[in-house]
């Protein structure tokens, strides 16, 4: 009997041991830790939406859809940081109207150089609503595989 006791404190000790590692990789895969995203969209969530994009050597663009009810004008997007590098790319859209959609595209050398697979990109978007009349900012990251 004190045998079996004792095996089975042995077992449950490492199994629970076993599990942690087991829940720590799951989290860890997941976040992204391990480099194997293949690319997204995070952030955008008010009026506009960033649906598209796409990313060659010195150039990406990235294809904007209104979604806010209401036209927009005087929209900026601007290349916050390109792969942890600050960036002063920008471009303006003057007016996107209601379900109307547009696609900018950002030149920077430190888009996607030669010999890079991928990219990651944080961008704002600044947009001042017709009926209110506030403007707004959206900040948000695209990461994924260079074309």
């Amino acid at each position: 009997m004190r045998k079996g006791q004792g095996a089975m404190e042995y077992l449950m000790t490492y199994g629970w041991a076993i599990l942690i590692v087991i829940i720590v990789g799951i989290v860890l895969w997941q976040s992204g830790v391990f480099g194997t995203t293949t690319g997204g969209i995070s952030g955008f969530s008010g009026g506009i939406a960033v649906s598209d994009y796409s990313a060659t050597s010195g150039s990406l663009s990235v294809y904007l859809q209104n979604v806010a009810g209401e036209p927009l004008r005087n929209i900026n997007v601007s290349l916050v940081t390109i792969d942890g590098t600050a960036s002063t790319a920008s471009e303006v859209v003057t007016n996107l109207g209601v379900g109307s959609d547009a696609t900018v595209t950002l030149s920077d050398s430190n888009i996607c150089p030669t010999g890079a697979t991928a990219f990651t990109a944080e961008l704002n978007i600044t947009y001042t609503t017709t009926v209110s009349g506030l403007t707004k900012v959206e900040t948000g990251k695209i990461s994924g595989q260079c074309s």
